[in-house]
């Protein structure tokens, strides 16, 4: 079974849109495979609230490595493709929350064949930089002001620190507005990282999330869909590109230890 892509959205400023991002992501990648949304904030989880979902079951009792074939048993399902695997329910079980559980549980979903969405925190808890550390990529929301981009640099700095690649990273500019001072274009030029692209500002998007309508918030149809859409395009390419088959070795290559090991 080919493992899911397990994808990350993280940025240490909060405020950018991260969690809504995530489960416009989710959305669009259940429309292809099975695809599970974990809630990595352990002090504040959003997903229930959002998706007006079951609390449980959750992180708290997930009961670590699980067979493909029991992925499902341990998620709250919202569609025929689209799973939650909530934070905790209490504050005084955010400690549940640790790197193994993390590990455990993107390493169970994605083996299934699931894809993975992971929404993070901006702190750097244990269990964020698992799931940054198994990320296939980290998207980093910013919006495009001064301050949301500062963080950008600083991450860039601290790789090495925390061992994670920079290839993994990319951009998205969300609520992008026409009456911006900091365009998408400056953004690129500054950025240390390449700039997946833009999710526009919606106000009737904003709207429907309050209404608890996700569906007409974040759909295809929607121009924040539609630009997740847009955005996850390529990584998707990259993804479902067929791995090149190892090289044969030629008749000498394949001889050649023979040959030195008995002296021709």
């Amino acid at each position: 079974m080919a493992e899911g892509l397990v994808i990350a959205l993280w940025s240490p400023k909060g405020g950018v849109g991260k969690t809504l991002l995530s489960v416009a992501v989710a959305l669009r990648l259940s429309e292809r495979q099975r695809t599970v949304i974990i809630d990595g904030n352990a002090d504040n989880p959003d997903l229930v609230t959002l998706f007006q979902s079951a609390g449980t079951p959750n992180i708290s009792t997930w009961p670590g490595r699980v067979p493909p074939e029991e992925v499902e048993n341990h998620l709250v399902r919202w569609t025929s493709r689209l799973f939650i695997l909530p934070g905790p329910t209490r504050f005084v079980d955010e400690a549940v929350l640790s790197g193994d559980a993390m590990e455990a549980a993107i390493r169970s979903l994605a083996g299934a064949g699931m894809h993975v969405v992971v929404d993070l925190p901006a702190g750097l808890r244990d269990s964020t930089l698992v799931a940054l550390d198994l990320a296939d990529w980290i998207l980093f929301p910013v919006t495009p002001d001064l301050l949301a981009l500062t963080p950008l640099k600083r991450v860039a700095r601290e790789l090495e620190l925390l061992k994670l690649p920079a290839g993994k990273f990319r951009v998205i500019v969300n609520r992008d507005v026409e009456s911006r001072e900091i365009t998408v274009a400056d953004i690129r030029e500054l950025s240390p990282f390449p700039v997946l692209g833009s999710v526009p500002s919606c106000r009737q998007a904003a709207q429907a999330v309050n209404r608890g309508d996700l569906q007409a918030a974040l759909a295809a149809s929607s121009p924040i869909g539609g630009a997740v859409a847009g955005l996850l395009r390529g990584i998707l390419e990259v993804a479902e590109e067929p791995k090149p088959a190892p090289a044969v070795p030629g008749l000498l290559a394949r001889l050649w230890p023979i040959a030195g090991r008995e002296g021709v």
